[in-house]
C-alpha cells in the first residue's frame, strides 16, 4: 500500500487552458443512429468529428465505424435530410479503444430547426478492457496535485517509483516500461554508472516529465498489452500530445516554493551531528597527537591546531567551501510551464502548430554535487491536412537536464550521493561529477486515409541522445602536500582518525579530481508503418512493422589520471555499437455484443552489432598492468528471435459487470549497459555480453469490473507474471581478468548470463467515482509478492 505526500506549491495560472484538439494516438468511434419516433434504423445518416475532416456514412443497419479519430475529448455530428442534427458533445475517445456513440435523430419540420445537442456520458464499466490500465485526460492531469507525468504513474496500482528514482511494474525491472510520447520512445541507453562495471545512476527516468501543459490523455498499462507493443516485460506508457485548433489559446504556470530543509531529523551540517560532537573543538585534536604518556610537544601542538583550523573550515558550509559543503537549505524551488497553440494560415482546420514548455530548478533534498536539478522540455507539434485524405504531423521534442550521477531523486532515501553512502561523503561533494544529457528527437508521421474504415500509417522518427560529465581538478591529499610543503600553506587537513564516522569512514580527500568522466552520444533511427481496417462489423484488423538502429559511441573513466585502457588508478569503458531491431506484428480486435477479444501475435528481432571475444578465459587486453595480453580473437554477436502470443478477452455480463482475462509472452532486450560495458582495473574489471537471450514474462490477469450506483466504479483483478531468462551478473576467470582485486575474484572480470528467473503475484483493487462532477477521487490498494534467483 503506498503513502504519498504531496508538497504543495503555490500556482499562478494567467491564462485559461481550453480543450485543444487532436493528438497524434487514435482510437475509434462506433454506434447506430435510429428514428427517435420508432425506434428504426436509418441508412445514409453522415456522421463526422467536428475540425476533423473525418467521417463516415451509416449502412443499411444504421451502423456506421470510423478510425483514426484523435485521442482526447471530440465533438460527434450526425446529418440527414429532413432531420433535425443531432450533435454529442464531450465524447472521450481513448488511445487504441473503441468509443460507442448512438445517434437519435428527430425529424426536421423546417429546415432551421435547431440541432439536438447532448452531451456523452462517461460509461461506468468499459466493456472493451482487456487488461489493467488507467486513461487521464487533460481535465484528469489539471486537476490532481501532482508535480509531473511520473507522479501520476503511481496512481496505477501495481506501479512503484523506487528508491533511485526508477519505475517498476508489479515487480518487474527498473527498465521494463515502454514509454511513447506521440510514438517516440523514451531511451534507456545510459544507465549504468560510467566505467564502473555495475549499478545504475540516479533518477535515469527522468525523460518521463513531459510538460502537462502539453498533454492532452495518457494511457498506463500495467498488465498485457496488444501485439502492436514491444520490447517490454511489465507496460506501456502512451503520451498523446495537444496541437492547435480554430483559435490562439494558451496558459502560463509559475510555481514557487520557499527555501526549507525537507526532510525530517537534524540539519546534516548542524553543531550536533556525530563528528563535531567529537572534533568540533580543539581538546581532542591535542590529544590525537599525545603520544602513550600524554605528551604533546609544541611542534605537535601546532600541527593539531593547523588541522583543527582546515577541519572547520572545510567542514563548515559556504560559498568557498573547496570541497563544495553548502547551506542546501537556502534555494528555493521554481518551476514555469508555457503553452501556446492555434491555426497557422488562413484555412484553420487545415494547418495548425502547438508549442510548451518548462524550466525547472529543484534543490536536492540533501547535499549533493550539483545543488539544483535543472530540468527543461519544449515541444513543438505541426499539423497539416493538405486533403481530406492526407494527414501529416511533425513533433519535435527538446529535453534537458542535469543532476548528479547517484543523487537527486525525489525519494529521501536516494536523495543524497549514492543512497546510505551520502551520509559519509556529505563533506567531499566536489568529487562526484553532474552529469547533463539532452534529448532532442524529431518524428514526421504521415497517413493516408482510404476510407472511415481503413488508413496506413507512417513515422519516422530521429533522437539525437547525448551525455556529458565532465571532470575538474579537485583538492587532494597527496597533491595539496606536493604542491605544498609547509603546513601552514595547505589546505586540506592530514588524515586521521578524525575521518573516522559513528560506524565507517568518511570519504578521504584521496582524488585528484572529479569522478565519472563521460561521454556519450547516441542517434537513434525509426521507421514504423502500421495498416489498420475494420474487415467486418466485429473484426478490427491491423497488420504493422518496425526497424530502428542504435548508433553508440560511448567513452567513461573514473579520473583524471587515468586514460583509456590505463589502469594506473581508475577504470575505463570504450565502446562504439550499432545495435538493430525489428519487429512484426498482426492484431485482430473482435468486438461481439457479449465479447471483445484482442488477438495478436508478434516477431521481434536484435542484434547489438559489436564484436565479441572468442575465448571469454583468455581474450586480448590491449593495455597496461598485466603480464599476459590474452588471445586476440573476435567473433560477430549473435541475432535473436521470439514470437510473442497475446490474447485479451473482455465479457460484459448484463449492463452493471465486465468480466475480463488475458494472457501473453512479453519480451524485452538485455540494457545496454548488460551487452556493451567493459571497463579496464589492472585487466578487465568486467565485460559485457551482446549475446544475451531476451527478457521473458509469461503474464496471467483476470479481473472484474463492477458498477456501483451508476455512478462508481470497483476493480478487482489478480495476477501472476512468470520471468525466465532475467539477467544476472556473474564473475568469469580468466587470463586477462582484473588484477586489482582481492581474494578469490582476483583474476576475474564480471558479465552476464541469463541464469535468472522470478515470479510476481498480487491482487490489486479500485474505487473510483466515473461520474462527471467537477470533483473525482480514487481508493487504490495493491498487495503483491515477487520472488527471484538464479
Amino acid at each position: 500500500m503506498k503513502l504519498k505526500i504531496l508538497f504543495y506549491v503555490i500556482s499562478i495560472y494567467l491564462l485559461g487552458i481550453t480543450s485543444l484538439l487532436q493528438a497524434q494516438p487514435t482510437g475509434k468511434v462506433a454506434g447506430f443512429v435510429v428514428d427517435v419516433r420508432n425506434g428504426e434504423p436509418l441508412a445514409g445518416v453522415n456522421v463526422s468529428i467536428k475540425n476533423q475532416m473525418i467521417g463516415a456514412a451509416t449502412d443499411l443497419e444504421g451502423q456506421f465505424v470510423i478510425l483514426n479519430v484523435p485521442a482526447g475529448k471530440q465533438i460527434v455530428e450526425f446529418t440527414f435530410i429532413g432531420y433535425k442534427t443531432y450533435i454529442v458533445e464531450n465524447v472521450e475517445i481513448k488511445i487504441d479503444r473503441t468509443t460507442q456513440v448512438n445517434g437519435r435523430m428527430e425529424e426536421s419540420i423546417m429546415e432551421l430547426d435547431e440541432a439536438v445537442v447532448v452531451t456523452a456520458e462517461r460509461p461506468v464499466v468499459e466493456k472493451d478492457k482487456t487488461s489493467s490500465s488507467i486513461h487521464l485526460d487533460e481535465a484528469d492531469i489539471r486537476a490532481l496535485p501532482v508535480e509531473g507525468l511520473r507522479d501520476l504513474l503511481e496512481l496505477t496500482p501495481g506501479i512503484n517509483r523506487n528508491a533511485d528514482g526508477t519505475i517498476s511494474v508489479r515487480g518487474g525491472g527498473a527498465y521494463e516500461i515502454n514509454y511513447m510520447v506521440n510514438g517516440i520512445k523514451s531511451l534507456n541507453t545510459n544507465t549504468g554508472i560510467p566505467a564502473y562495471g555495475t549499478g545504475s545512476k540516479s533518477d535515469n527516468n527522468w525523460k518521463y516529465d513531459i510538460n502537462p501543459l502539453a498533454v492532452a490523455q495518457m494511457e498506463v498499462i500495467s498488465g498485457g498489452f496488444n501485439a502492436e507493443y514491444g520490447n517490454a516485460q511489465s507496460g506501456v506508457v502512451k503520451v498523446a500530445t495537444r496541437e492547435g485548433g480554430k483559435t490562439f489559446t494558451g496558459g502560463f504556470i509559475m510555481e514557487y516554493r520557499a527555501p526549507g530543509q525537507y526532510h525530517w531529523g537534524d540539519y546534516l551540517y548542524s553543531k550536533d551531528q556525530p563528528e563535531w560532537q567529537a572534533w568540533g573543538n580543539i581538546a581532542p585534536w591535542y590529544d590525537s597527537y599525545r603520544d602513550s604518556s600524554g605528551v604533546i610537544t609544541d611542534e605537535q601542538k601546532k600541527l593539531a591546531e593547523i588541522n583543527y583550523k582546515l577541519w572547520l573550515k572545510n567542514h563548515t558550509p559556504s560559498d568557498e567551501n573547496i570541497l563544495g559543503v553548502y547551506d542546501y537549505r537556502k534555494t528555493p524551488y521554481t518551476r514555469y510551464l508555457f503553452s501556446l497553440g492555434g491555426p497557422l494560415g488562413k484555412e484553420a482546420s487545415r494547418m495548425n502548430f502547438f508549442f510548451s514548455g518548462e524550466v525547472k530548478n529543484q534543490p536536492t533534498r540533501l547535499p549533493t554535487s550539483e545543488k539544483v536539478q535543472e530540468l527543461q522540455n519544449y515541444s513543438l507539434v505541426l499539423s497539416w491536412k493538405p486533403g481530406e485524405k492526407h494527414h501529416f504531423k511533425l513533433t519535435n521534442l527538446f529535453q534537458y537536464y542535469r543532476s548528479g550521477m547517484g543523487s537527486g531523486s525525489l525519494d529521501i532515501r536516494w536523495a543524497g550521493l549514492w543512497g546510505s553512502y551520502g551520509s559519509r561523503r556529505k563533506y567531499t561533494l566536489v568529487y562526484d561529477s553532474p552529469r547533463e544529457e539532452t534529448v532532442f528527437s524529431q518524428s514526421l508521421d504521415y497517413r493516408y486515409i482510404f476510407s472511415a474504415r481503413s488508413f496506413l500509417e507512417a513515422t519516422l522518427t530521429h533522437q539525437s541522445e547525448v551525455l556529458y560529465a565532465l571532470q575538474t581538478p579537485t583538492p587532494g591529499t597527496d597533491r595539496d602536500k606536493q604542491l605544498n610543503p609547509d603546513p601552514e600553506d595547505r589546505l586540506l587537513e592530514d588524515t586521521g582518525i578524525w575521518l573516522k564516522g559513528p560506524s565507517k569512514e568518511y570519504r578521504t580527500y584521496y582524488t585528484w579530481s572529479s569522478l565519472y568522466n563521460q561521454a556519450s552520444v547516441t542517434d537513434f533511427y525509426e521507421l514504423r508503418s502500421n495498416y489498420s481496417v475494420q474487415l467486418t462489423p466485429t473484426n478490427l484488423f491491423k497488420a504493422g512493422v518496425e526497424a530502428w538502429m542504435m548508433d553508440q559511441d560511448y567513452n567513461a573513466s573514473s579520473s583524471l589520471s587515468v586514460s583509456a585502457f590505463i589502469w594506473r588508478t581508475g577504470f575505463a569503458t570504450n565502446y562504439k555499437a550499432k545495435t538493430w531491431y525489428a519487429a512484426g506484428y498482426l492484431q485482430d480486435k473482435m468486438e461481439f455484443a457479449g465479447m471483445v477479444a484482442n488477438l495478436g501475435l508478434r516477431l521481434d528481432a536484435y542484434n547489438f552489432g559489436v564484436d565479441k571475444p572468442i575465448d571469454e578465459n583468455n581474450f586480448f587486453y590491449p593495455a597496461e598492468g598485466i603480464s599476459y595480453p590474452g588471445k586476440p580473437g573476435w567473433e560477430k554477436s549473435k541475432t535473436f528471435y521470439s514470437l510473442s502470443p497475446r490474447v485479451g478477452i473482455s465479457f460484459p455480463i448484463g449492463e452493471r459487470t465486465a468480466f475480463r482475462a488475458q494472457y501473453g509472452h512479453f519480451y524485452s532486450m538485455p540494457s545496454v549497459n548488460q551487452a556493451l560495458d567493459n571497463q579496464t582495473f589492472r585487466g578487465w574489471n568486467s565485460y559485457g555480453n551482446p549475446d544475451l537471450k531476451p527478457k521473458l514474462s509469461v503474464n496471467y490477469e483476470v479481473g472484474v469490473q463492477q458498477n456501483l450506483w451508476n455512478t462508481h466504479l470497483l476493480d478487482i483483478v489478480t495476477y501472476y507474471n512468470d520471468r525466465k531468462n532475467q539477467i544476472y551478473n556473474v564473475y568469469v576467470r580468466s587470463a586477462t581478468g582484473s588484477q586489482s582485486k582481492t581474494g578469490e575474484l582476483n583474476g576475474t572480470y564480471l558479465t552476464y548470463r541469463n541464469n535468472g528467473y522470478g515470479s510476481s503475484r498480487g491482487i490489486e483493487l479500485t474505487f473510483q467515482n466515473r461520474n462527471n462532477l467537477n470533483w473525482r477521487y480514487s481508493l487504490s490498494y495493491a498487495i503483491s509478492q515477487t520472488s527471484m534467483g538464479y
